[in-house]
């Protein structure tokens, strides 16, 4: 694979500024794969002359695989690389099957979000069109005109995203009615569908089996547990895992970079402008509105702003196209993205991604590396590691980071909000059979009866006009419990859900939207809503401090592991913000902590419950109980830390107290439950050796942010030990002694 002059010089620059300390270089060649059959002798005589005509005259072996277990009648799950054709294994057998078809449609083919499903309706029109089969998107943007010929005459393939399906079920009967016809139902990018989008996922999917029961077919390039998750995803147990070749096709140079003298911000900026300067097209990733508005500002400092661009969410839809559409004709060479860009829409022959944070998982990683070098050429990445637990984890174990497998994925069926939703939607997609309800959904249909959103008529179940005003709220994206974030002058600026609401939104909280910096004058949680007005403080930021009650409501399971007894089940958690740390946002020093009237706010989610072993520091009682409440305390910090790299949660997806006895609560910061504390659980041996590996590889004295500390502490990050947790997280993985204490201290806990 040859070098362009620009990337070679692109290359020397990043590896040669003092100012940069290289980690570690990995270069991954290209996978060559050899095809195991042509195209003629597997598919239909039309199907493949028509992939010949687009220059594909030969079958992988997972494509081949694929094909088959599709046109048996099994759920089947492909699995591969960038690249390596799973669009073309699930579309083949589609294909024969709308020739075969008297009329359609045939298959529901959904994409996570709108824009990467009419990203991908040219691909497949390119195949399809060339059979006289037709494919129609359908969601929001679908004009009457073409709404009404989807219904009266339906195109063999639609092509939609879950919100667009989940609508068109409760509100349009000829919808209903052709759902009834589908045979094929094909989830690509099916990775996204963990946490709360998945809980939302598995009720959506139940509702559309209340019409017909489909083939499912599921595409990913990165998952660490396809089975598992899809046969509870599906409610199926014949699923069939295809695993393709996970590498890719052109060659791919990673690097490890950390900044010595700029912030991770100023870091990403200046490898954005080498890349200007070399003229090699750029991906620049953040996690956040507010550093992807940071890095904007400084190119555009640095006389580089006509040739950079934003991406990300709070544009509008047609922004987002146009930065896209002047990326791909190489009138812009970088583009600053949040995780907008992540998904598989194909921008064009991307030569360089830059990550400013890490990715909340190797998953999230694969993924946007996934966006350079798809032409075949070679890509660079350049991952830049910051001061914080995980960046300084991989400083020190830079093999690991690459040497990792793609996270198991989860969710909670068992989410009461959403599920309560879903249960309304039912009912208002057709009546509800009360026969059709687990005994967890019939607990929750007497709750909805009692509140007179639903009414029960013989032995159905139908919606009430309050039960159609309280659906108003769902949202396949997250949580109906959200507060309006409006200015002064009664402007609406967005929402944010709860809790994390609270700590963002609190009254003189500072918070940043649209790339203006705002400060909250109120917070109303009875009216939810949020006022905020204009401010000048954009090196500034806020950090909640807080009080947190935690109750076990209901213990859905116990036992032990690794020598610690748990107990998992539903927790009530009770937040209260008393007050506020105000730091510099460029360098975290923080300028004063300040008292505000407490503000409260209640709810329920799943936990687990860990009773550590009682470790002893010293023998005067004083003394120890200090000592291990900062031991436990920067336990509980470093095990949600360890998470991120263990099982890939995002950095908001836990919440965490702890105890000087060693009772340490560990819950999904989602109203209802994400799945990701279960995950921990599950994971729990490798998530206290990756969280022994931080405390013990740090170089601080007894604590800093490269190993415990927290941006989410609700104590501004006192009362913390590094030296501590490593002895405590070392008993636990030798197997230490049980705790001597089997509830949930009545006394506070250190948040």
């Amino acid at each position: 694979m040859h070098y362009g002059a620009g990337d070679v010089s692109f290359l020397r620059k990043v590896l040669e500024d003092p100012g940069r300390e290289v980690v570690y270089v990995k270069t991954d060649e290209a996978e060559r794969v050899e095809p195991c059959c042509d195209v003629g002798e597997v598919l239909r005589a039309e199907v493949a002359q028509a992939f010949k005509s687009l220059g594909i005259s030969s079958l992988y072996r997972h494509q081949y695989d694929a094909v088959v277990s599709i046109r048996a009648g099994r759920d089947t799950v492909i699995v591969a690389g960038t690249g390596m054709g799973k669009t073309e294994a699930f579309l083949a057998p589609i294909l024969e099957a709308s020739l075969e078809s008297l009329g359609g449609p045939v298959a529901l083919v959904l994409y996570p979000t709108k824009a990467l499903a009419r990203d991908q309706l040219s691909r497949l029109r390119r195949f399809a069109d060339r059979l006289g089969v037709r494919v129609m998107v359908y969601d929001g943007d679908t004009p009457q005109r073409e709404r009404r010929i989807l219904y009266d005459s339906p195109p063999h393939i639609i092509v939609s995203n879950p919100d667009m399906v989940s609508q068109a079920l409760m509100h349009v009967a000829k919808f209903r009615e052709l759902v009834k016809r589908v045979r094929y139902l094909v989830l690509d990018d099916f990775h996204v569908y963990g946490g709360v989008f998945g809980s939302h996922m598995y009720y959506l999917l139940r509702r559309l089996r209340r019409f017909s029961r489909p083939v499912y077919i599921a595409t990913s390039a990165t998952v660490g547990n396809p089975a598992e998750f899809t046969q509870a995803l599906f409610e199926s147990d014949r699923v069939n895992v295809v695993v393709g070749p996970l590498g890719r096709r052109g060659r791919l140079v990673q690097v490890l970079a950390r900044p010595r003298f700029r912030s991770k911000w100023a870091e990403a900026a200046r490898l954005a402008a080498i890349c200007v300067e070399e003229g090699v097209k750029c991906l620049v990733f953040t996690d956040s509105h507010r550093y992807s508005e940071v890095i904007y500002r400084a190119l555009k400092m640095g006389g580089y702003g006509e040739r950079v661009a934003v991406h990300r969410a709070g544009l509008d839809a047609e922004e987002r196209r146009r930065v896209e559409d002047a990326f791909k004709r190489g009138e812009i060479d970088v583009v600053i993205s949040t995780p907008t860009l992540e998904l598989g829409v194909d921008i064009g022959d991307v030569d360089v991604a830059v990550l400013a944070s890490i990715p909340p998982s190797y998953n999230r990683y694969l993924q946007r590396v996934g966006r350079v070098g798809r032409r075949g050429q070679t890509g660079y990445v350049v991952q830049i590691l910051g001061n914080d637990p995980i960046s300084q984890y991989y400083r020190n174990y830079p093999h690991e980071f690459f040497a990792r497998a793609p996270e198991p994925l989860g969710f909670e069926k068992e989410n009461e909000d959403v599920a309560a939703l879903h249960l309304l939607a039912a009912a208002s997609d057709m009546p509800l059979r009360l026969s059709e309800l687990s005994n967890f959904e019939k607990e929750l249909a007497e709750s909805l009866l009692a509140k007179g959103y639903l009414a029960k008529v013989g032995n159905y179940l139908r919606i009430t006009p309050a039960g159609r005003e309280a659906l108003s709220s769902l949202s396949l994206r997250g949580s109906p419990h959200v507060v309006k974030i409006k200015t002064v002058d009664g402007r609406t600026l967005g929402e944010r859900e709860l809790p994390l609401a609270l700590y963002e939104l609190h009254p003189e909280a500072i918070y940043m939207h649209g790339g203006r910096t705002y400060v909250s004058k109120s917070l109303d949680l009875t009216k939810r809503v949020a006022i905020v007005e204009p401010v000048d403080a954009e090196d500034l930021v806020t950090q909640a401090l807080e009080d947190m009650d935690p109750e076990l409501v209901e213990v859905v399971e116990e036992g032990s592991v690794e020598g610690v007894r748990y107990q998992y089940g539903r927790l009530k958690i009770r937040i209260t913000v008393h007050g506020y740390a105000l730091k510099r946002f460029t360098t975290e020093e923080t300028l004063g902590e300040y008292p505000i009237e407490p503000l409260s706010y209640e709810f329920e989610t799943k936990g687990v419950v860990l009773y550590m072993p009682l470790v002893r520091f010293t023998s005067e009682e004083a003394l120890d109980w200090e000592a291990r409440a900062k031991g436990y305390h920067a336990t509980e910090h470093v095990l949600i830390s360890a998470a991120e790299i263990a099982i890939g949660s995002a950095k908001t997806d836990l919440g965490g107290i702890s105890y000087p006895d060693g009772v340490i609560v560990i819950y999904d910061s989602h109203v209802g439950g994400n799945g990701t504390s279960r995950l921990l659980l599950k994971n729990f041996r490798r998530v206290a050796e990756v969280a022994y590996k931080i405390v013990k590889g740090c170089d601080c004295v007894d604590g800093c942010p490269k190993c415990v500390f927290s941006p989410y502490c609700g104590n501004n990050n006192k009362m913390l030990s590094r030296r501590n947790a490593a002895r405590i997280l070392e008993h636990v993985l030798k197997g230490g002694g049980a705790s001597p204490v089997l509830e949930i201290p009545k006394v506070r806990g250190i948040v």
